[in-house]
């Protein structure tokens, strides 16, 4: 009989990395590991707390989640996957009530933010900022608050006892999120999936001399590579010097570890995340 695979992530049951960490693994047993921060989240995976992480990185809206691209460097994890999850959000309440009995709703902030248009026609709701949508939810089950309504996904309504009253109440359909996934190092041979690769992530640091990162990106358009996301960090120690952090996706393996080759003489550090099948997006 297989073991479940330990999942660590940021928040409890139900939240959105609960959702994306049974997306990435549906049809396999999964163990959630709940931490209440990245940092944690990070030193389970570390400390053999879970087998693997799942650990968001960007979001369409917010744009990137800056102090997880300095856990990556913090860390000797290998990204050996990640995931994309469109951010649907619902009202949930206790059973029994509609939309118009609720007058206070709860919930993370930046689900609260992108609800805007659904407040905009319940002025009556009072709106209280909570620490996690599957937090809220959880705390309207537990302590019955009639009147209290939660802004989370659907899986915390199955997850926590309650009903939907509305669906689908964010304002903007084209909200997701990327999320890494993530495992040691060593166990990079279980997880990784070489064969079917075509995206990578890497970090590299440049010569501080006028021009140097053209000579960079020109050896990406040389190498037919596709830069999808580009994000500089500061380097410390080193002020105003940056660290820049690269998505890329490639067609051809051969004309990809030329690139990495060509890549090295043009900078003065590489740290090399891993190589992993593009998610779905």
């Amino acid at each position: 009989m297989h073991k479940p695979i330990r999942v660590a992530i940021q928040g409890i049951r139900a939240s959105f990395h609960d959702v994306a960490a049974r997306k990435y693994f549906a049809g396999r047993d999964v163990e959630i590991v709940e931490c209440a921060t990245f940092r944690s989240t990070c030193a389970a995976l570390r400390d053999d707390g879970a087998d693997v992480a799942v650990m968001a990185i960007e979001n369409t809206i917010a744009g990137s989640i800056l102090p997880n691209y300095s856990l990556l460097e913090a860390h000797e994890f290998l990204i050996f996957g990640e995931v994309y999850l469109r951010i649907e959000l619902a009202l949930l309440a206790l059973a029994g009530q509609t939309v118009d009995d609720i007058t206070t709703v709860q919930s993370h902030p930046m689900a609260l933010l992108q609800c805007e248009d659904f407040f905009n026609r319940h002025p009556q709701m009072e709106i209280v900022e909570g620490a996690d949508t599957a937090m809220s939810a959880k705390r309207v089950a537990e302590a019955g608050l009639k009147g209290h309504g939660a802004i989370a996904p659907r899986l915390a309504a199955e997850t926590f006892g309650l009903e939907v009253l509305e669906d689908g109440i964010e304002t903007s359909k084209k909200n997701y999120t990327r999320f890494l996934v993530l495992c040691r190092r060593a166990d990079g041979k279980r997880w990784a999936q070489p064969e079917a690769s075509d995206k990578a992530s890497i970090r590299f640091e440049i010569p501080h001399h006028p021009g140097s990162l053209v000579e960079v990106l020109e050896v990406f358009r040389a190498h037919d590579i596709n830069m999808t996301k580009i994000q500089s960090l500061p380097i410390l120690g080193r002020p105003y010097q940056y660290g820049f952090h690269v998505d890329l996706e490639w067609g051809d393996s051969q004309r990809y570890a030329a690139f990495l080759i060509a890549l090295a003489e043009k900078t003065t550090h590489i740290t090399h995340f891993g190589d992993y099948p593009r998610g779905e997006r």
